[in-house]
């Protein structure tokens, strides 16, 4: 049997709330980022055609709004959508402090 544990604590703050656990965890086909967003905070415009990597966004707390190729789709807790690699995705939070998982592959 073999595992990695890490606390999401424990890997260094980028961007402004990214944890990216990717390279702590050990993955080597999976991308893992777990996302502390202060109130009104917008993540960077993007896609991921280039990787060929879809991603899935899940709500744990908070309030957010997933820009999706400019449809605003909101996003309450517990809520999972997945991007496909090509779309532009932006990431946008509500008033409170919001807690996601990103969770991405080829």
């Amino acid at each position: 049997m073999s595992y990695t544990k890490v606390n999401y604590r424990d890997v260094d703050e980028l961007g402004g709330g990214l944890h990216f656990m990717r390279d702590s965890l050990e993955c080597e086909q999976l991308g893992f980022t777990v996302v502390e967003c202060e109130p009104n905070w917008t993540g960077k415009r993007h896609d991921h055609a280039e990787e060929r990597h879809e991603e899935i966004y899940y709500l744990v707390s908070g309030d957010a709004t997933l820009v999706v190729e400019g449809e605003r789709i909101p996003l309450e807790p517990g809520d999972a959508i997945r991007i496909s690699p090509t779309d532009t995705r932006q990431l946008r939070n509500g008033d409170t402090e919001s807690l996601l998982v990103v969770a991405g592959a080829p």
